[in-house]
């Protein structure tokens, strides 16, 4: 264990997982923090309910597909779509940088109001501290949603060997945006973040098939390689996908190629992973495809026992795909 925080800590990859097992999961240890998932499952007077809260420090505050106030709600609201509940209520807090533009706060504010709205939330309480100047660049922002359980649906089932694994649409939009931008790479057409709220489409599956799916990811940092070794670890089951499936967009393989990123790492923030019993997954790709056309099956699980994601590549060979431990971006979301 390092004996400082690194930004490496906070890039959503192995040092983060790291650090919350052997910190934060140590000093709280408590049966709610058991699954470590996205949201935690609570019952208050027999009522499932459950609860999510994230941090949003992205640079930059606007950036081509959304914004700082955008990414807060679709952040907070689909790690609760992906643990099956819808939110309803929201809470905020912001710590904003003396001088920053009131302009600039209000655009924010219109996008939690207008992605809030969207999930037919509600905003119910909020925090403000202003700080002073080089104490924190410009604002970041804490959001805290409490979700209901999604109508039908119960609880995922257990992973098991020869699942289909299907991602909900083409992957790593959202890292190349951000770092199209800040590494000022002047693209005559900017790559568009695929920041969106997933509520609608993982709904529609749990409604059609609520005892069908084992597993739902939502993709954001540490991109497809980190979100599927979570899978393995805590399903104990081995990954194996293939790299002539997956969908990544010639403009993040274009600035993959320019920045020498591993797409494989990129961040999203509209995008998930899905793991379905075989019979089902025509159906579930075919709803994918109302949402993006770009949705499709990826790979499959194995049993092999060693909790491991394999990638077979275009050349014919396998290599492992592990959690992203160097620091690419720590600022993604």
């Amino acid at each position: 264990m390092d004996t400082i925080i690194k930004k490496e800590h906070g890039n959503g990859g192995k040092q983060t997982f790291e650090l919350i097992n052997e910190v934060f999961k140590k000093a709280f240890e408590n049966k709610f923090l058991e699954k470590a998932d996205d949201a935690t499952s609570l019952f208050v007077n027999s009522n499932d309910i459950a609860v999510s809260t994230d941090s949003f420090v992205v640079k930059p505050i606007f950036f081509e597909g959304g914004d700082i106030g955008k990414l807060s709600v679709c952040g907070t609201s689909n790690d609760l779509a992906v643990s099956g509940y819808r939110i309803r209520y929201l809470t905020t807090s912001f710590i904003i940088e003396e001088g920053f533009k009131f302009d600039d706060l209000i655009r924010i504010a219109e996008s939690i109001g207008e992605y809030t709205r969207k999930m037919d939330a509600f905003v119910v309480a909020g925090d403000t501290k202003v700080v002073e100047k080089g104490a924190c660049d410009g604002i970041f922002i804490n959001t805290t949603g409490i979700g209901e359980k999604i109508e039908k649906f119960q609880s995922f089932i257990q992973v098991k060997d020869g699942q289909s694994i299907i991602a909900s649409g083409d992957i790593g939009r959202h890292g190349a945006c951000i770092y199209s931008h800040n590494q000022e790479l002047g693209l005559e057409k900017p790559i568009t973040s695929d920041c969106d709220l997933l509520y609608k489409p993982i709904s529609e599956i749990l409604g059609m098939y609520p005892n069908s799916v084992s597993y739902i990811k939502d993709l954001t940092r540490g991109g497809l390689a980190t979100a599927l070794n979570e899978i393995s670890i805590k399903s104990g089951i081995s990954i194996e996908i293939n790299e002539e499936k997956l969908p990544i967009s010639n403009e993040v393989l274009g600035i993959s190629d320019i920045l020498g990123l591993d797409p494989l790492y990129l961040a999203c923030e509209g995008r998930f992973v899905i793991i379905v019993e075989d019979i089902i997954k025509k159906d579930v790709i075919e709803i994918l495809k109302k949402y993006n056309l770009n949705a499709c099956e990826i790979g499959k699980t194995i049993d092999d026992k060693k909790q491991k994601v394999y990638l077979k590549t275009l050349f014919g060979g396998t290599r492992i795909v592990d959690m992203l431990y160097f620091e690419m971006l720590p600022r993604i979301c």
